[in-house]
């Protein structure tokens, strides 16, 4: 009503026009009645686009909200102590919980014969290439046939049948062979992400705790022949070897069912993680000096989606990182 008296009000003085009183009701109630209709449209209009815009953020957000707490990494953008949720991430996973557990220890012969046919072509494993890790030089060794998410052709040709058997397993990240010497031990350490189920088969084990074994936390298992254990890469963990033989496994790594939908992002900041950890070992000097090194770390996450993504430049990756 306000507003149209100050209209009509402005509309009399400009035109020097006089209203008739029942007249200038008429149209008062007029102008009240179309500006209060205005209003309410206006106020629908803003509802119905709050209600809108709402819809949609919350359909985005579903889209990305994650199920499970983000992906904890040893290093790079949520680097940091490993504070675990024991439910969420245990020392030691139920292998009951996974059916591929079961066909790869059904045909673990088949493995151990194709690796038997390497060494006694190769004798050894080429030595692991962080030597942080190990009690003495060159003890733990390795062969690697894919690594997060990138493919070692040269290496896979020696073992088909394996590599057969491991593509069966859905969410397969890494497989290798892993040696450790007499006498030695990998020291303790977090590994470098929480995102993935890390699985050890036992394919020669010459002998069982106290002498040789494996310790997650404050829980230690023995390998065994032909046997699968799954356990929590980012928890603490450690192994020995103190019998007078080397020990040989299959690592291999599978991506926990929550974090199916990051794959890719995992494999490439992992793999980024360990290119920079030999660029570390190349130019010591950016290794405390973190304004250098954060962002060549972010240039080679970018760099690491190629050959986990497209599968390009894979046997760089191997050759950079021997």
């Amino acid at each position: 009503l306000f507003f149209s008296l100050v209209v009509l009000s402005s509309f009399s003085l400009c035109f020097s026009v006089d209203f008739h009183p029942t007249l200038l009701k008429l149209l008062c109630s007029f102008c009240a009645a179309i500006f209060s209709g205005l209003l309410v449209l206006v106020l629908h209009i803003m509802i119905a686009i709050a209600w809108a815009t709402s819809a949609v953020m919350d359909f985005v957000m579903a889209l990305f909200r994650p199920q499970h707490p983000k992906p904890w990494y040893a290093f790079g953008k949520y680097m940091g102590n490993f504070h675990c949720n024991p439910e969420l991430d245990p020392y030691f996973f139920d292998e009951t919980h996974f059916p591929w557990v079961e066909m790869i220890e059904k045909n673990w012969k088949v493995i151990q014969s194709e690796l038997d046919a390497y060494l006694k072509v190769n004798k050894t494993l080429q030595p692991y290439f962080n030597p942080d890790l190990i009690s003495s030089p060159a003890c733990w060794r390795v062969i690697g046939l894919r690594f997060w998410g990138v493919d070692h052709q040269e290496n896979q040709k020696n073992f088909p049948e394996t590599m057969k058997l491991f593509k069966k397993v859905p969410g397969l990240m890494s497989v290798s062979f892993s040696q450790l010497q007499p006498k030695s031990q990998i020291n303790p350490h977090n590994g470098d992400t929480n995102a993935q189920l890390r699985c050890h088969l036992g394919i020669k084990i010459p002998s069982s705790l106290p002498d040789t074994g494996f310790t997650v936390g404050d829980e230690s298992r023995s390998w065994e022949e032909g046997k699968v254990f799954l356990f929590c890469d980012a928890q603490r963990h450690y192994a020995v070897n103190n019998s007078d033989e080397t020990r040989i496994i299959c690592l291999f790594d599978v991506i926990r069912p929550e974090y199916e939908h990051l794959e890719v992002s995992v494999c490439s900041t992992v793999l980024a993680a360990l290119l920079m950890q030999k660029v570390m070992q190349i130019i010591p000097f950016i290794r405390y000096r973190h304004w250098i090194r954060k962002p060549i770390y972010y240039l080679m996450q970018l760099v690491a989606r190629i050959p986990v993504a497209l599968h390009i430049g894979t046997s760089l990756v191997f050759k950079f990182l021997q």
